[in-house]
């Protein structure tokens, strides 16, 4: 998901203030990442705070703040990125109330190199996986330790940010000899919803697939009972070895290793570490699965498992929404595919050289239905045993509209109609039914007596070809496709003893971040630890 910086037409040293969005947060550095050969952002990157064990990870397009206080104590900036050459930077070095263009150097090696350097151990590439996977009590803490960072989730809508939700949230992780979901406790440190970005009430909705309100498209999202923020966990297959994660990798220790194809594809660099990136495939009628895992060549650890999965058979409904095109891209980048989901996890060394969880990043293709712009609601008239139709604005072409244009069912069964005329509004029609059919005559005796309350069930109006004035169809929901991101960076990661266990204000688990009853505990929130904030338009 790289971005080709000439296209934004921003290559330069320093981009002024006042054309870069960022007059409202003078307290920070602002800065972005670019890859020194292809011109191209960086994502994903790690930034950290060098001996503090602090730090940020880039954006989508590269970009990244840092509170403007560790510049006046002096610190260095250590950025790593998988596959580049580790860089350090002086934080007096960068400039203020300017956006910084950093260059990052690749760090690959030869195929050649890699493939030697396996062949001289006498290891294939799926042998190097399966080393790695079972060597994860051993590279990963067995110990308590908490990990506290920066977690967002938003929703990505004609090249913008809406529904922005931002969180710094703790994690007491009781080590990688637990179950995550089940052992592990958390805390809310802070929860906002960012309203400097667009709100999409309709777009926030739960998963509604009974109504078909809001889907995913050729899937169905999992609830096992968890808010936001622990859905995004449970996508964490490194950390979840031993379970079920996510389709088609499933338990990382058993279906992961079983079902797909590896390659070796080179060497590379992270963190001043050489890795094995390896090619990762897996194919059935219906679905293509593409990644890469990188492992370190010495003690095996899984540093990243990148993961997408594709759908090679497209459903034809799908492309009557009104923004088709979006089909076909992840919010960020053009495709030639469908995807519909893509997960990048990435570990990095930290206390006792154990790996912790750098980020993990979600992303998901949704469905929406809306409701209808021009829209009707039917009443029974029972006085002159009619049907009235009422519309929420006049129809275009009232003299064109015919009786067939209408078209009433009780219990899935049409009733027939014998002619129609609309009140001095314009918005109201009254349809008059053939009440002397046979076939229907104890519908409408059912119909045109009187009952207890108002509303009578099984009864639906679907019009055909009435039309406001701007063409939309009386009563069409139309589908569009919006993109959905979960992400979690770290900002600290620490080592805990099991006797320090906070039990202060714990989040609940079952409750939305956003639910009044969630706790949130702003003692353990400290001004060490910031919101890596995007910019709300993707072109800035």
């Amino acid at each position: 998901m790289e971005r080709n910086i000439f296209r934004n037409s921003f290559f330069l040293l320093f981009v002024l203030l006042a054309t870069s969005g960022f007059s409202q947060t003078e307290d920070f550095i602002f800065g972005q990442l670019v890859d020194s050969t292809k011109n191209e952002t960086i994502p994903f990157a790690s930034i950290r705070i060098k001996d503090k064990a602090l730090g940020v990870i880039t954006n989508i397009d590269g970009t990244f703040k840092i509170p403007l206080r560790f510049k006046t104590l002096g610190d260095v900036v250590e950025i790593s990125c998988m596959g580049y050459v580790t860089k350090e930077l002086l934080m007096e070095d960068l400039a203020e109330g300017q956006s910084n263009v950093i260059l990052l150097e690749p760090g690959g090696f030869e195929l050649s190199e890699a493939v030697v350097s396996a062949k001289i151990r006498g290891l294939t590439a799926k042998q190097i996986v399966k080393i790695a996977v079972n060597s994860i009590p051993q590279n990963y803490p067995s110990e308590n330790f908490d990990i506290v960072g920066y977690y967002r989730d938003y929703q990505v809508k004609n090249g913008n940010y809406v529904n922005l939700n931002e969180a710094i949230i703790n994690v007491q992780d009781q080590g990688f000899a637990t179950k995550d979901i089940l052992d592990n406790k958390y805390q809310l440190y802070s929860y906002t919803k960012n309203l400097d970005f667009e709100v999409d009430p309709f777009a926030r909705r739960p998963y509604d697939y009974k109504n078909r309100n809001k889907i995913v498209p050729n899937a169905r999202m999992r609830n096992d009972g968890g808010n936001e923020f622990i859905t995004l966990r449970l996508h964490d297959a490194i950390r979840n070895y031993g379970l079920e994660s996510f389709s088609f990798v499933d338990s990382l220790s058993t279906h992961f290793i079983e079902n797909h194809k590896f390659r070796i594809l080179r060497k590379t660099n992270f963190n001043k570490e050489k890795v094995y990136e390896i090619d990762l495939t897996y194919e059935d009628k219906n679905y293509r699965a593409e990644g890469k895992i990188f492992i370190n060549t010495d003690g095996f650890a899984i540093h990243k498992l990148d993961y997408a999965l594709f759908k090679r058979r497209q459903p034809l409904f799908y492309r009557v929404a009104e923004n088709a095109q979006e089909r076909f891209t992840d919010g960020f980048e053009k495709m030639n595919r469908e995807m519909l989901y893509h997960i990048q996890i990435e570990y990095a060394r930290a206390p006792r050289k154990k790996m912790f969880l750098n980020y993990i990043s979600f992303y998901n293709k949704v469905l929406l239905q809306r409701p209808a712009v021009f829209r009707s609601k039917v009443v029974i008239d029972l006085f002159d045993r009619s049907f009235r139709v009422r519309l929420n604005k006049a129809p275009a072409n009232l003299d064109r509209i015919k009786v067939g244009d209408f078209r009433i069912l009780f219990r899935n069964q049409s009733l027939p109609l014998s002619r129609f005329y609309y009140l001095e509004d314009e918005q109201t029609f009254v349809v008059c039914p053939h009440l002397d059919y046979r076939k229907t005559e104890d519908a409408y005796r059912y119909l045109f007596t009187a009952k207890k309350g108002l509303q009578v069930p099984n009864v639906k109006f679907t019009p055909r070809n009435i039309k406001d004035s701007l063409g939309n169809k009386l009563d069409e929901r139309k589908w569009e496709y919006i993109h959905q991101y979960r992400e979690f960076f770290t900002q600290e990661a620490k080592l805990r003893p099991k006797r320090e266990l906070d039990t202060v204000g714990l989040m609940k688990k079952i409750l939305p971040l956003e639910h009044v009853l969630q706790p949130i505990n702003d003692k353990g929130l400290k001004k060490e630890y910031w919101k890596n904030t995007p910019l709300r338009n993707l072109e800035q």
